[in-house]
């Protein structure tokens, strides 16, 4: 059984950590349970929410069978999102603020009513789906090296920033299965991928997580958001690149990485 003055140091080290100045890999010192990531990951929520960040939903990484085989893990894992994250659409990141940042294109949902309890049903949880958009979800990893789903969890699923496209109200009998979104670079495109990649839907996605938050105690809230996961290969992003994800009838959103 793991200390659990481990889990306060391993929060401490991770909170310092950053994708320019990273920790070492944690898996092994939380024993290779995901559930004391999640641990973990609650204290920095904790603290950051104390220091007044504001938190704005969630992002579920490894949604589709490979990237889970490639983690070596069984299910999706996922982490805290915050309002400072986020980035406007057709913004700049800094150059200079991530270190090695990743490229993302996602199915967004927003959430219209609170989920909370370990006795929703699907049908509640599909429910309350109020809108959807077109997202980039921009991660870097705070720890370095090969890592697990365990390292991930532990830390915050690498969350680092996000851009949000147009807002779609949505009602139930919208197809989130069914969304196509191409991927940009630098105005070529290099990438296309069918929303039901993700869990066969990203609503899916929801659901899972949904119940891994209400088993640990965490409610969701009417307007938080989640990004759901790629529909296409992960890109990395260099100074001075550009990205566009677009979805159709969604439209579309694109970020640059400042020189």
């Amino acid at each position: 059984m793991t200390d659990p003055t481990v889990f306060v140091t391993i929060a401490e080290a991770l909170r310092r950590a950053s994708g320019n100045d990273r920790a070492t890999p944690v898996a092994e010192r939380l024993d290779g349970d995901i559930d004391n990531a999640y641990v973990v990951q609650a204290i920095n929520r904790q603290q950051w929410a104390a220091d007044g960040r504001s938190l704005t939903g969630y992002k579920v990484a490894f949604s589709t069978a490979e990237s889970q085989k490639l983690f070596g893990t069984t299910e999706p894992v996922y982490g805290t999102l915050f309002g400072d994250m986020r980035v406007d659409a057709g913004g700049t990141v800094p150059a200079g603020a991530l270190g090695a940042p990743k490229v993302e294109g996602e199915i967004v949902l927003e959430l219209g009513a609170d989920l909370e309890g370990e006795d929703l049903t699907d049908e509640e949880i599909r429910a309350a789906v109020a809108a959807v958009y077109v997202g980039i979800e921009i991660p870097d990893s705070p720890i370095d090296g090969k890592l697990t789903a365990v390292d991930m969890a532990a830390a915050n699923a690498a969350a680092a920033a996000y851009v949000l496209g147009a807002r779609h109200a949505v009602g139930a009998d919208f197809d989130t299965a069914s969304i196509t979104l191409a991927m940009k670079h630098n105005d070529s495109e290099v990438s296309s991928g069918l929303s039901s990649v993700c869990m066969g839907d990203p609503v899916n996605v929801l659901i899972w997580l949904a119940r891994r938050l209400a088993g640990a105690g965490i409610p969701m809230r009417a307007g938080q958001i989640v990004f759901a996961g790629s529909l296409v290969p992960i890109l990395s992003a260099e100074p001075g690149d550009s990205f566009e994800a677009n979805a159709g009838e969604l439209g579309s959103v694109s970020v640059t990485f400042g020189r």
